[in-house]
């Protein structure tokens, strides 16, 4: 998968979310949310052949297309009259362009050349001055196109929306092969699967008993900090009890605790804090239709985790700790007794009381008060929950 424009994460994430959530019309909704998250507000989606085994064949790109924010009028005259002009024919593009997934009136012919073809005088003329279009695939074959047009006055397309094009040309691309193969159920975890395995947010989904069905490496990680550092501050976990699937173990525990604060709240978002870091939960759940035909709940669960800036002073305390200190500092503000962190750390409580010592001598304080006095600029604004 392509590396998702820093500038567009959290406009692709909106979009791969709502591409996710199953849909009948799969062409219609895709020119819908590029409007919607990215602004392109006329534009056309062409199929170009269903190439699923028995099913039933499209004979020639034009015999079905959806458009948006474009008239009839001008669709009609291009479908009987311009489109044996089109220059964006795959079948006629030079060698050198086929198989690439984004293309720009540029990249076929100097715009001179292009004013003065029948396509480029018809569509000039409804003001559909500038064009890209998304070539969409299934290995070598091609399957659908998109084509995103801009007015006069809004100008070319340019190397940074081919950066984006390209990206969500490759999220469509992989919906629309599963769209065409699956309906309900599979269709929606596939494109869970297909979607959210790059996305820098954890992401977890869920059924409606919130039994996690597929999730992330981002969210695998989180669970990893979530599990060492507020099992023992925020409630029991149900670690042993669980009787899923054994590779989503650490994160269903997560996903057990959090989802009970959440149904408590009646919230759709949850932040949990410690020392070093702040892991937050936002939670949404939408229909889509089961195998049966039924309707069926499901959840998502997106989740981020930020590390809190630790003292830029060199000379802070802090900055001398070993590692080992600084998980028994996270441990003691946690509220965790030695005995905990002695059993957490696998060490012995004689070792935990060693170590304790040597944290009140870099910091000049007798005290676990005074410890977490001196804390403060680290801990401050913590919400302990």
């Amino acid at each position: 998968m392509r590396k998702i424009p820093d500038k567009w994460q959290g406009s692709v994430l909106e979009f791969s979310l709502d591409l996710a959530r199953d849909s009948e019309n799969l062409p219609k909704k895709v020119l819908s949310l590029f409007d919607q998250h990215f602004g392109y507000r006329r534009s056309i989606f062409f199929t170009h052949g269903i190439p699923s085994p028995g099913a039933s064949r499209r004979k020639g790109a034009m015999n079905s297309y959806i458009t948006y924010g474009i008239r009839y009028g001008p669709m009609y005259d291009y479908k009987e009259r311009v489109y044996k002009h089109d220059i964006f024919r795959y079948s006629h593009l030079p060698a050198q362009l086929r198989g690439r997934q984004v293309l720009f009136t540029d990249d076929v012919m100097s715009f001179e050349e292009y004013e003065r073809t029948p396509y480029g005088i018809h569509m000039m003329g409804e003001d559909l001055y500038y064009q890209a279009v998304i070539f969409f695939f299934q290995g070598e074959r091609i399957i659908g196109s998109m084509a995103l047009f801009r007015s006069k006055e809004q100008g070319k397309f340019g190397e940074e929306d081919r950066a984006l094009l390209e990206y969500l040309g490759s999220l469509v691309e992989a919906s629309y092969q599963t769209y065409l193969r699956h309906n309900g159920e599979g269709r929606f975890q596939d494109n869970f699967q297909l979607f959210f395995q790059d996305v820098k947010q954890g992401a977890v989904l869920l059924n409606q008993e919130m039994t996690v069905i597929q999730c992330n490496g981002a969210a695998r990680e989180i669970s990893q900090i979530f599990w060492e550092q507020y099992r023992h501050n925020h409630g029991h976990f149900l670690r042993s009890n669980y009787q899923g699937d054994p590779q989503f173990w650490e994160v269903q525990t997560m996903v057990n605790e959090v989802g009970e604060r959440l149904s408590a709240q009646g919230s759709s978002s949850q932040t949990i804090t410690s020392l070093a870091r702040d892991i937050t939960f936002y939670h949404t759940a939408f229909l889509s239709s089961a195998p049966a035909g039924l309707l069926q709940t499901w959840h998502l669960m997106l989740i981020t985790c930020q590390t809190k800036e630790m003292p830029k002073n060199i000379d802070h305390p802090y900055n001398s700790l070993t590692q080992q200190e600084r998980r028994i500092v996270y441990y003691l503000a946690s509220g965790m007794k030695n005995e905990q962190i002695a059993e957490e750390l696998h060490i012995s409580i004689y070792t935990v009381r060693t170590h304790i010592a040597n944290i009140y001598k870099k910091f000049e304080v007798n005290s676990k008060v005074d410890l977490l006095m001196h804390l403060q600029p680290i801990l401050k604004d913590q919400n302990n929950l």
